[in-house]
């Protein structure tokens, strides 16, 4: 019995033994295996780091590439804005124009010249027809009108057959033309009427009147004959000269406080009317000056007082600063030299055009 106990606890023991090393070389064995793994996946993750330092590098080139790009955009944009700013400002006040837009807008220019400032007189008057250039027509037989082919308004020539009269003394029709070229402006009488010492009709030329102004008793000894004028009505112009003096001009204005100086004034064109208001500016002294500008080229930009001036390309704003006037032309004491050749009819255009360059530049 104890042999065979002895027996049990022998095989008991090694069979413990056998399980106690068994545990013991797993436990190794998988301690290994961790280890293994570990330093295996701290293999692995090395070169990912590697990988994501060399990653940050090359980012860290790219950024110092890009800020070399910017810091090169940079410098070019400011360079080129700076150079273009500068071109913009070097060409500020110039206006570019070619010789055939100068004429297609009908720019007109004069050459910078010594000349006279003209102290003027202005008088007032009215525009009157000359008396040798009114025909009052009658007839020269008493009769029946048997034709009146003129009215009011019609104009006619000098020998045009206007009235056809049939004598009472002798019935027999004889004609009547016209004595001047001009315009009908009166007819009293009609066809079956009788002609007898009445004017028919009257013709006028108005293709030259005469201005009459009024020359108060103060104004006497300014005004003489040969004088310059400009008549002007509104925006009408016209210059001639005083060529008589008159006291006045019906028996009611014997004792007016006024008499008259007559100036011709050219109508060919029609431009004037008769028994029109007229103003009459006398030129009665005269002050030579060393540069003068016609008023017509002075527009005002920004307040002050300036002029285009012509130039290669087209034409530059210059300011200048004037002396005497006398609403014609002005004294110019500097911002232009003689001879320099400036702007004058439409001016305004060349103003209007700079204007809208500045807008568009600031914009």
């Amino acid at each position: 019995m104890n042999s065979h106990f002895l027996a049990k606890n022998i095989k008991h023991s090694i069979l413990m033994s056998t399980l106690l090393f068994t545990l013991s070389f797993s436990l190794t064995s998988n301690a290994t295996s961790h280890v293994d793994k570990h330093s295996d996946s701290h293999s692995d993750k090395q070169p990912a780091v590697k990988e994501n330092a060399s990653t940050s590098v090359n980012t860290a080139n790219e950024h110092g590439h890009e800020t070399e790009h910017k810091n090169e955009h940079k410098d070019d944009h400011g360079d080129d804005h700076t150079d273009e700013h500068g071109d913009e400002h070097s060409e500020e006040g110039h206006i570019v124009i070619s010789a055939e837009m100068i004429n297609t807008v009908d720019i007109t220019s004069l050459t910078a010249t010594s000349g006279e400032i003209k102290q003027r007189l202005t008088l007032y008057g009215t525009s009157t027809t000359e008396p040798s250039a009114v025909s009052q027509v009658r007839a020269r037989f008493p009769g029946i009108i048997t034709l009146l082919s003129a009215n009011v308004g019609d104009k006619v020539k000098k020998g045009q057959l206007i009235a056809e009269i049939e004598s009472n003394n002798s019935l027999m029709r004889y004609s009547i033309h016209a004595a001047i070229s001009g315009v009908i402006t009166q007819r009293n009488a009609n066809p079956g009427e009788l002609a007898n010492e009445q004017v028919l009709i009257t013709i006028e030329d108005h293709q030259k009147l005469w201005l009459e102004l009024q020359v108060f008793a103060t104004q006497q000894s300014k005004i003489a004959i040969g004088q310059s004028v400009r008549i002007n009505m509104e925006n009408q112009f016209a210059d001639s000269v005083i060529s008589q003096l008159l006291p006045s001009r019906t028996d009611s204005q014997k004792n007016s406080p006024f008499s008259i100086a007559r100036v011709p004034l050219d109508n060919s064109q029609s431009n004037w009317s008769v028994g029109s208001l007229l103003v009459g500016s006398v030129v009665v002294n005269k002050l030579a000056v060393p540069l003068i500008i016609d008023n017509s080229a002075i527009q005002v930009m920004e307040g002050k007082e300036v002029i285009f001036v012509k130039n290669e390309q087209g034409f530059e704003v210059r300011a200048i600063n004037l002396g005497l006037s006398d609403g014609q032309v002005s004294q110019v004491l500097s911002g232009l030299k003689q001879n320099e050749i400036y702007a004058v009819k439409n001016s305004y255009l060349l103003k209007a055009e700079l204007e809208k360059s500045s807008a568009e530049h600031h914009h």
